[in-house]
């Protein structure tokens, strides 16, 4: 018997089939929701006996429970969004940052998960900027672009302006995002600009909170964490800050995961 959970978002759903304890078939579907895309997903991976649905994400509240011959169950976003992401990784604590199309930020204790804050810096930004500016149509081709971009092009960074090191902050360090546009940039440079800005922003906002905790180790979830481009970011601002960040192995999926996580009480 399989259980069958489904991230609803604002443009995309991502589909993971559990089976006892292990992942059995995963999608990420990039359109909205209906019943024939979990219909299509269910006949093309040859799944017989579905005992459970589970639903998540930001479209979650609006699936009608009833329609289904199964058993479902919806699962609010930051429950799934903390339990997913220590799943994944294995640890008992962290800052859970799922960057979907906007950014959550969730403190996991063993006294509970809380929901720090946010920031509408995330997916979203990036692909709409990519799309409108740049005419680009989707995810593969900004992964192809970040590949060969180059950020000097870009951004203004510390060693441009100032000659000697300074102690505490390493020449590559950035101090204008898009301050410095090269006569012979890209398309592709500025997809690394874009995604440089988008994953300082949202690095420096958990060191931040981090600053409040004892936890310093950060957990980020979600399909842009995997874009080339965002390792150079974060282990940046490790070098600097007292801080841990680690991208989990299916982080794409881990909010569903999560999900069918709370239900299964795995822990």
């Amino acid at each position: 018997m399989s259980i069958i959970g489904i991230d609803i978002g604002s443009s995309t759903t991502k589909i993971v089939e559990f089976k006892g304890n292990q992942i059995k078939n995963k999608a990420i579907i990039r359109t909205k929701f209906s019943n024939e895309v979990l219909e299509k997903f269910i006949i093309s991976n040859n799944i017989q006996n579905v005992e459970q649905l589970v639903f998540t994400g930001i479209g979650a509240s609006k699936v009608d429970v009833n329609q289904f011959k199964v058993p479902v169950k919806i699962v609010d976003e930051f429950t799934a969004i903390s339990k997913g992401g220590l799943y994944l990784t294995g640890k008992k604590e962290a800052f859970v940052v799922s960057v979907g199309t906007g950014t959550a930020f969730i403190e996991v204790t063993k006294g509970g998960a809380r929901h720090m804050g946010g920031t509408g810096v995330g997916a979203g930004m990036l692909f709409n900027m990519c799309n409108k500016f740049l005419n680009i149509e989707s995810f593969e081709e900004i992964i192809e672009l970040a590949k060969k971009g180059d950020i000097t092009k870009i951004d203004l960074r510390i060693g441009d302006i100032i000659n000697s090191k300074i102690s505490t902050l390493p020449n590559d360090m950035t101090l204008s995002n898009f301050g410095k546009f090269e006569n012979d940039y890209k398309k592709e440079d500025i997809v690394v600009g874009l995604i440089n800005m988008i994953f300082e922003v949202i690095g420096m906002m958990a060191v931040f909170m981090s600053l409040k905790s004892n936890i310093k180790e950060v957990i980020l979830i979600g399909n842009i964490t995997v874009l080339p481009g965002v390792k150079y970011v974060l282990d940046r601002i490790e070098k600097i800050q007292n801080i841990k960040f680690i991208v989990p192995e299916d982080t794409e999926f881990a909010v569903v995961i999560g999900a069918i996580q709370n239900i299964k009480q795995f822990f």
